[in-house]
Parts: C-alpha cells; sequence; structure tokens
C-alpha cells in the first residue's frame, strides 16, 4: 500500500528521472527517462479499497501523501522536463501542450477527491477516485507512449543539465523554498 514516505519518495522515485544504467544512456538513446508512474496507480487502488471499507481516517492521510506527491510530479515535470524540452530549436510544442492540459486536469481532480472525502459518502468518493484514476493512467500512457521516447533522443545531449536541474528543484522543494 502507498505510505507516501515524503522526501526520500519524491526524490527516489517519482519525477526525478533515473539513468537506467547507471548514468550512460541505453543503447536506443531513449530509456534513460524513467518514471515510476504505476505508484500512483497502485495508490489509488488501495485508496479506493479503504474508501469501500470506509476507513476515513486512514483514507485522508494517504490521500494527503498521494495528493503531495503528484502535485510535486506535476510541477516538477512542467517545469522543468517540459520547459528543457520546449526550448530545443523546432521542438514540437503539440506533445508538452497536451501533456500539460492532462496535468490541469488532474489537478482539479485532485482537488474533486479533497472535496468529496469532506463528504464521508463511499459511493461519491469512489466515483471521484475512479475519475482520477481514469486520467492519471491516461496521462501516463499518452507520457510513456510518445513523449518519454522523443525526450529521451532528442534531450540526450542535454541529459546531466537536465538531471541537474531536477535535483536542483526537489532540493528547493525539501527546503522550503518550493511549494
Amino acid at each position: 500500500m502507498y505510505e507516501g514516505v515524503g522526501r526520500l519518495s519524491a526524490r527516489a522515485s517519482m519525477v526525478l528521472l533515473s539513468c537506467n544504467d547507471g548514468g550512460r544512456a541505453m543503447e536506443d538513446g531513449s530509456s534513460w527517462l524513467h518514471h515510476d508512474h504505476r505508484r500512483y496507480e497502485v495508490a489509488l487502488a488501495d485508496l479506493a479499497s479503504l474508501a469501500e471499507v470506509e476507513d476515513w481516517s486512514a483514507v485522508r492521510a494517504r490521500f494527503a501523501a498521494l495528493r503531495k506527491d503528484l502535485e510535486l510530479h506535476v510541477r516538477m515535470e512542467n517545469d522543468v522536463l517540459y520547459r528543457v524540452y520546449e526550448e530545443l530549436p523546432d521542438a514540437p510544442q503539440a506533445p508538452t501542450m497536451s501533456l500539460r492540459h492532462e496535468h490541469d486536469e488532474i489537478l482539479v481532480l485532485l482537488r474533486d477527491v479533497g472535496y468529496v472525502l469532506g463528504t464521508l459518502d463511499s459511493e461519491r468518493v469512489l466515483e471521484a477516485l475512479a475519475a482520477l484514476e481514469h486520467a492519471v493512467t491516461r496521462h501516463h500512457q499518452n507520457e510513456e507512449e510518445i513523449f518519454l521516447p522523443m525526450a529521451g533522443h532528442a534531450l540526450l545531449a542535454q541529459r546531466d543539465e537536465v538531471l541537474r536541474r531536477l535535483r536542483e528543484y526537489d532540493n528547493e522543494r525539501a527546503s522550503g523554498r518550493r511549494s
């Protein structure tokens, strides 16, 4: 089950893009970008299970941790990864525009779930969680199947700089300079 383990979690397994090969790009050049998106899908399924049995204390606590992590994930992608990609000469803007729109939708749905949790109505909470899970899953598929392979190739020459900027972003957030 998702426990939302704070800064180490955010740094180790969220958007901080990892080098799968110990710091060198894989042979095809695209797989140096890696996201642990499944953790959010698992967390949402866990939340639904808890809501079904109306364990509201656990739902609130786990949702708060998930929301914090997912909001950081969105900010890091928008502020670092997508921005670096968009700065490339001749980089098509449509992929990141679409992904940013999906992020906006996810953020609205996170707020909706937070609001509906206040009702303690398991049916409404489950509906809100299902809508969020659908949006998150669709976004992850679009990002993993289209953007990450394309960006992995396009940003390969800037890999170290991108990773440095992501670490810097996370360190600023952890020290309270970013909320």
